[in-house]
């Protein structure tokens, strides 16, 4: 806010509103007469000599009524806005925060006062109760509050949904705490936006009233002034300029202010410049490798770089690349390497801050980086398909997935509606979608990542490209939706002979999809080869160390078969969640599951997307409603929350968003010592520096937010956190499912290092075979919300009894181009099976339920 206020558009209104409050406070003493002091000669006379702004009808000194009326307005402006804050921010707080009956109730009666007339029912409320300051404006900003409210309760819903949220209560801090300490420094900016719209209002409001006569007689206001200014209109027409200057621009000064503070810049620097197309300045330099011939994309040297503080950064550093018509090339590397920065380079997608500053980018022999943005939008979608990371994110909430399908295809093939809608359900029949016509109606929020996932694979491919740039296509969905969202790219590649280039960060899908590959490492390639070549021999030390990251090569955990007491035991749990919709029946996502965990055990929980696997995890966190079964600690029904959080604590699938970016990485981790510990603040301050050793993280690291950190050391943070209370379960809910391979592998010992040191059970959720092999000691399967099959982890993960667990164990993609062949094969023969139907089912129910 203060960078917003520096803004010269913020400096002027800012200055402004400073001459008002300087007049509301010592108006009285800078006016030269008092409010009602009379001179009948100064009857209407006009500016000049004693009265510089002249006198009222009643002989009046005007400024001197401006001055002390300029006190009376805005203390009636500022009680209707803190009114409206008040009950507009608890009531809007409880209800986004709670949910339920406090969110019905509340809603009815904001949507209520919504709904009246606001200026008549304020002169009805006159009319009976009588002219006064403090009764009108404290019930125009009661009848303010709906606009306050409705916006704090759509950010706190925004802000509960945060997997931050879920952290602090399983840490055990009480919700007034959660509240107060998480939820209000978001709700608060979007407020500071509001609360001056809002001050206008009231102010405008009150102008009126007084306007009207229906104020407090004779008290001195700017709406009184104008009262009297309509009384002489004929005879003193200037009477009205001064309050209506006055009114005027305190509400223009506050409508700027607002606007200033919600365009202030977030994320990008002040200065930066509009998207503009990218220059090179400098000559590419000697060494190039030329393309061969027959290149459809050929990246010559290209240089990125970004503007950054402390001048520029290159990103991407004289990479060459080439891909041939028809071929599928991946060009894989570690988080941070610049995969992601050659192609949006190449597509010419950087943000503003990003520039190609050497290289040229030539497709079917045109140099993309030399075209204008006119000239990008004629190749982009029509002859280049794109398929991003995050499909939900590059789905429009606010349109349907019909008109997102549809819009290109009447750009760039001229197509009527009507054949635009006839071709959006062709492709996504061909892409697999089940009920097209249902889909082309939803909004994005409606289906699932698999789905969204294959609605922009049918966009991307609705021109019939010459090229597909897919940049980590599979990287958030489980292993039987990426193996079909695979089969679905290749089929398509070798149906339209389109070249594809693939970005991953997983040598898996390298070895499923690709004819050849290039490995990126610190913004360079510094390997490139077919794909079979590269996986048999490796030609560098960082290639070799990629694949030996893979989880696929680990070993089984071998560990002494010791018997162990049960530390968890579930028995017949079951959780289902309110149907939508009045008298619709609940929606089961458990249907009677029972499984332990022993002390000092890993046991690895696995299954599908939807077959309820984190819904478990989160019943014994206690952030799912358990409606039957029993969950025991040591023997003991599960206490609190506030006990509940030194037994068992969580490490969540997201290491970003389980963070507080608005918390330094100390206070995070101080915050349940000091709450939960009994510590004080010297105490906390030590703890914490030795928590950040034991996770391998510098002291340095507690000054620092989430923001700073990579998602390795966003996840170490995480762990730290989950040590803090010295727990003897944490559930680790797809803890490396966002990390590349090295990060991941580092992750992976430190957890098991951290079980060798302490004796800490983990009930580790995955969708990953690979790595619940290397970690776990048993493993638990789970489809549908059932368990379909238990035991030793060497043994599922090998020999798997169940059809389900063998198609999960058959989708899992390995680093072996043979025998990820071999495996497809078999996978392919197997056809559709009826458990893979079930978990599709309870996807959808718990896609309904996590939505609400």
């Amino acid at each position: 806010m203060r960078t917003a206020l520096l803004r010269p558009a913020a400096l002027l209104p800012a200055a402004f509103l400073l001459l008002v409050a300087v007049a509301a406070v010592a108006g009285p003493w800078l006016a030269p007469y008092g409010a009602d002091h009379v001179d009948l000669t100064a009857a209407l006379a006009g500016p000049g000599g004693a009265h510089p702004l002249g006198g009222d009808g009643s002989g009046r000194d005007v400024l001197s009524r401006l001055l002390h009326g300029t006190g009376a307005t805005v203390a009636g402006a500022l009680l209707a806005t803190a009114v409206a804050l008040l009950l507009g921010v608890t009531a809007g707080t409880l209800a986004g925060y709670f949910g339920r009956w406090a969110d019905a109730v509340a809603s009815w009666v904001f949507n209520l006062l919504m709904a009246l007339p606001a200026f008549i029912v304020v002169l009805a409320f006159v009319a009976v109760r009588g002219p006064g300051l403090v009764g009108t404006m404290a019930f125009v900003g009661f009848l303010s509050s709906p606009s306050i409210y409705r916006l704090v309760r759509t950010a706190t819903q925004r802000v509960r949904g945060e997997f931050y949220i879920d952290a602090a209560r399983v840490c055990g801090l009480s919700d007034p705490r959660i509240v107060g300490r998480h939820v209000l420094p978001v709700v608060r900016s979007a407020i500071l936006v509001q609360a001056p719209l809002l001050f206008g209002a009231a102010l405008l409001i009150q102008a009126g009233i007084d306007f009207l006569g229906l104020g407090e007689p004779g008290a001195a206001s700017w709406g009184s002034m104008l009262n009297d200014a309509a009384a002489n209109v004929f005879r003193a027409p200037w009477l009205s300029l001064w309050p209506g200057l006055a009114i005027a621009g305190t509400v223009l000064a506050v409508t700027l202010l607002g606007n200033a503070l919600g365009d202030s810049p977030a994320g990008a620097s002040a200065d930066a410049p509009a998207r503009r197309p990218a220059v090179r300045t400098a000559a590419p330099r000697p060494g190039s490798v030329a393309p061969p011939e027959d290149a459809l994309l050929a990246i010559g040297q290209l240089t990125v770089t970004h503007r950054a503080p402390g001048g520029e950064v290159t990103v991407v550093d004289g990479v060459d690349l080439h891909v041939r018509p028809g071929e599928v090339v991946g060009l894989v590397g570690e988080s941070g390497s610049g995969k992601t920065q050659t192609v949006l380079a190449a597509l010419g997608l950087l943000p503003p801050s990003g520039r190609i500053a050497a290289g040229e980018v030539r497709f079917g022999g045109t140099d993309l980086a030399a075209l204008d943005e006119r000239g990008l939008t004629r190749v982009r979608g029509a002859r280049i398909g794109y398929v991003s990371q995050e499909p939900m994110s590059n789905l429009d909430p606010s349109f349907r997935i019909g008109s997102q399908l549809t819009e290109p295809l009447r750009v760039h093939l001229g197509l009527s509606r009507r054949a635009a809608r006839r071709r959006a359900l062709e492709l996504l029949a061909r892409v697999g979608v089940a009920d097209p016509e249902r889909i082309c109606r939803a909004y994005p929020h409606e289906i699932s990542g698999g789905t969204a996932q294959r609605v922009l694979i049918a966009g991307a491919i609705s021109c019939d490209p010459e090229l597909l740039v897919a940049d980590e296509p599979t990287t958030a969905l489980d292993v039987t939706v990426q193996a079909e969202v695979l089969d679905l790219l290749r089929s398509l590649q070798q149906e339209r002979r389109m070249a594809v280039l693939l970005v991953t960060h997983d040598l898996g899908v390298v070895a499923d999809m690709c004819d050849r590959v290039a490995v990126m490492r610190g913004g360079r390639v510094i390997e490139e080869a077919g794909t079979r070549e590269l996986f048999a021999r490796p030609a560098q030390p960082y290639t070799r160390a990629l694949l030996a990251a893979n989880p696929h090569h680990a070993e089984p955990r071998e560990r002494e078969a010791v018997p162990r007491p049960p530390l968890l035991e579930i028995d017949r749990l079951r959780v289902s969640y309110p149907g939508r919709g009045l008298g619709r029946p609940p929606l089961p996502v458990l249907r009677g599951v029972s499984l332990t965990v022993a002390a000092g055990e890993t046991l690895g929980l696995v299954g599908e997307s939807g077959s309820g696997k984190t819904t478990l995890g989160r019943a014994v966190l206690g952030l799912a409603p358990v409606s039957g079964g029993g969950i025991r600690y040591g023997g003991h029904p599960l206490p609190g929350r506030r006990e509940r959080a030194r037994l068992i604590q969580a490490v969540f699938q997201d290491p970003y968003s389980s963070l507080n970016p608005a918390m330094s990485i100390a206070d995070i981790l101080a915050e349940p010592l000091l709450t939960q510990g009994g510590l004080g603040p010297a105490e906390a301050s030590a703890r914490v520096a030795a928590l950040l050793d034991r996770v391998g993280l510098p002291a340095g690291t507690g000054a620092r937010h989430a923001r700073e950190l990579s998602g390795g050391q966003r996840q170490r943070v995480a762990i730290a956190r989950a040590l803090a209370p010295g727990p003897r379960l944490i559930i680790c809910d797809e803890p490396v499912s966002a990390l590349d391979v090295s990060t991941q592998a580092q992750v992976l010992a430190l957890l098991a290092e951290i079980q060798r040191d302490s004796g800490v059970s983990y009930l580790f959720i995955s969708h990953d075979l690979a790595v619940v092999r290397s970690l776990c000691d048993r493993v638990a399967v789970m489809a549908g919300g059932v368990l379909v099959e238990t035991g030793p982890a060497a043994e599922v993960t090998s020999a798997p009894r169940d059809p389900y667990t063998r198609r999960l164990l058959l989708s899992a993609l390995v680093p072996d181009p043979e025998e990820q062949a071999r495996r497809r094969a078999v996978r392919l023969s197997m056809g559709p099976g009826r458990d893979s139907t079930l978990s599709r089912a309870a996807a959808s129910r718990e896609g309904q339920t996590e939505e609400r």
